[in-house]
């Protein structure tokens, strides 16, 4: 285990991540893990291979014992004990644009990059403390949550709620555009000396101005992803991203890391003004962000094709950028209110960010003369 993750820090990951894993799997909203609920033999044998996943415990050996405990403390004491002689962590990624995807983020590189950022923040400012609102068993979480404050020595505070806590000079908040679009319109003003920090998705410009013009010291925009982790950021709206620290750029579509050999492919198009900043240029493929998580329009429709009253499916995004949602146009096999029953019942167990906010139906879906797909 780093000598910057304690076993304090350990416990709260680990109840971070089993209280997620454990609503997925029930389909349900779970009590916070610090209220230990009850689970049955299967729960257990599924959350015991979460942990075993992003821990990495199948390197010592220790995965077994998961089963032999039954108190949480115990698991947590069992972690603590056990990453000592691992790699890192494995962070999946959200599944919006596929089958989810495992991606191991070794120590030396989660500790490269907390110094890194580190670094970037320095140039504004002297931070006290770290105040995250997001889930700590996430890529980012973990890194800004717990990678960031431990290598600098500094405490951490984990939000779970709308409330943040009394910020004083010094802090860091850390979360997603949404919730940073929440606090721009809810906050009327902010201490001297607090820096903002966000990631997952591009941040809007208002938002970033309203924040800034209310008081916010400072709000850094990290570029990256769950496959590479943070790559670039930027202070302002207008200006270009700047690489971390620890990459640097190999061609116009890679970078790699700066003890190492292997390329990383970027997801985004790029336009790149010198070896060090860059200007982005959309995605590659078909993935959109809505509310802070990459969403594939394609894969959402291919899920909706598999439903048995469904004959063919388009999706596409609708409203503004800062407030984008899916919309579908489906074809039904044989009426509307069965099909639509159908899709109901099956976007109520997805995502938010991946169920359309709302549905036409037509006998085919609508063309121009060419034969292309067009609006509806």
């Amino acid at each position: 285990m780093p000598q910057w993750l304690s076993e304090a820090d350990c416990k709260a990951v680990l109840q971070s991540l089993l209280s997620a894993e454990l609503s997925v799997y029930r389909g349900t909203s779970v009590p916070n893990w610090q209220d230990t609920p009850a689970i049955d033999s299967l729960e257990r044998l599924h959350l015991a291979a979460c942990v075993n996943e992003f821990f990495c415990l199948h390197e010592t050996g220790a995965e077994d014992r998961l089963l032999m405990t039954q108190r949480f403390d115990d698991w947590a004491a069992l972690v603590a004990r056990a990453i000592t002689e691992t790699s890192g962590l494995t962070f999946r990624t959200s599944g919006s644009t596929g089958s989810p995807s495992a991606h191991l983020h070794r120590w030396e590189d989660i500790a490269a990059e907390a110094n890194a950022l580190a670094q970037r923040f320095a140039s504004l400012a002297t931070l006290h403390r770290v105040i995250s609102w997001l889930p700590l068993h996430h890529l980012y979480g973990f890194m800004l949550g717990v990678a960031l404050p431990g290598v600098m020595g500094i405490p951490r505070i984990s939000v779970d709620n709308a409330t943040l806590p009394t910020l004083t000079a010094g802090d860091l908040v850390v979360t997603v555009p949404p919730r940073w679009d929440y606090l721009a319109l809810s906050r009327g003003s902010w201490p001297a000396n607090v820096v903002g920090v966000s990631s997952t998705a591009p941040l809007s410009a208002e938002t970033s101005d309203t924040l800034n013009a209310r008081g916010l010291t400072g709000l850094l925009e990290i570029y990256g992803s769950t496959e590479t982790g943070g790559v670039a950021t930027r202070w302002q709206q207008d200006e270009p991203y700047r690489l971390l620290a620890h990459w640097q750029r190999v061609d116009t579509r890679h970078i790699q890391r700066v003890n190492s050999r292997i390329a990383t492919p970027l997801l985004d198009n790029t336009h790149w003004h010198d070896e060090h900043t860059f200007t982005l240029q959309g995605r590659h493929d078909d993935v959109v962000m809505i509310g802070g998580v990459n969403v594939s329009p394609r894969f959402v429709a291919e899920r909706l094709r598999t439903l048995e009253s469904v004959a063919e499916c388009a999706i596409r995004t609708t409203g503004p950028t800062t407030k984008r949602r899916l919309k579908a146009f489906v074809v039904p096999v044989k009426n509307e209110q069965e099909t639509a029953n159908a899709i109901a019942q099956t976007i109520a167990q997805w995502p938010a960010a991946e169920r359309p906010v709302g549905v036409t139906y037509g006998a085919a879906l609508p063309t121009n003369t060419m034969g292309k797909l067009t609006d509806w």
